[in-house]
């Protein structure tokens, strides 16, 4: 139960827009962070992928559910899950202890990077301040890993941030990620 309780005082990172820091994050032990995937992978092939970007001394665990994750996981562990929207049907929820797996500042940006490399999948990350400026009146941003290249996204409209409302109907959002822009991301 300790472990639970320790993962629900986290503050998760919103699937896009700018990160929010967790209390863990602010003595530098852990970060954590959302994934959009434009591929329905399976935990076990996730796992593989991430194992690839650690030591191998240290143990990844990907878990569809939060209570099949074991008591004691190991240093990177992601929790998958499903989205509404076909365009992008896989949510990958990951707390990586950051000294220990050495993924550097951006850890989002590197597994989405080796998510495309291995898979082909293409990704939505939250924002950093490198990625210059936003339109204010905009507040569905994301940085997206596609085909590879980085991009300043939009996803406003999208199903994947819908339902939206007018105030007398609700609709899904049918709008595709718009890409605004490409991003140099720094290593």
């Amino acid at each position: 139960m300790r472990f639970l309780e320790v993962r629900n005082s986290l503050t998760r990172s919103p699937p896009t827009g700018e990160r929010r820091r967790s209390a863990a994050e602010d003595f530098g032990l852990s970060t954590s962070f959302d994934i959009m995937l434009s591929k329905p992978l399976a935990p076990d092939d996730l796992a593989a992928a991430l194992a690839d970007l650690i030591p191998p001394s240290l143990r990844v665990d990907v878990r569809w559910d939060i209570a099949d994750l074991i008591d004691e996981p190991g240093a990177l562990w992601a929790l998958v899950g499903d989205t509404h929207d076909p365009a992008w049907p896989r949510v990958l929820s990951v707390l990586v202890c950051r000294e220990e797996c050495g993924l550097g500042p951006y850890p989002d940006l590197r597994v989405a990077v080796r998510l495309w490399e291995r898979f082909g999948a293409d990704a939505l990350c939250g924002t950093y301040p490198f990625a210059g400026e936003r339109d204010p009146n905009d507040p569905y941003w994301s940085l997206a890993c596609i085909g590879g290249r980085w991009y300043l996204a939009s996803t406003c409209g999208t199903r994947l941030m819908g339902p939206y409302t007018d105030g007398t109907r609700v609709f899904p959002g049918d709008e595709a990620v718009r890409l605004v822009r490409p991003v140099a991301v720094p290593e």
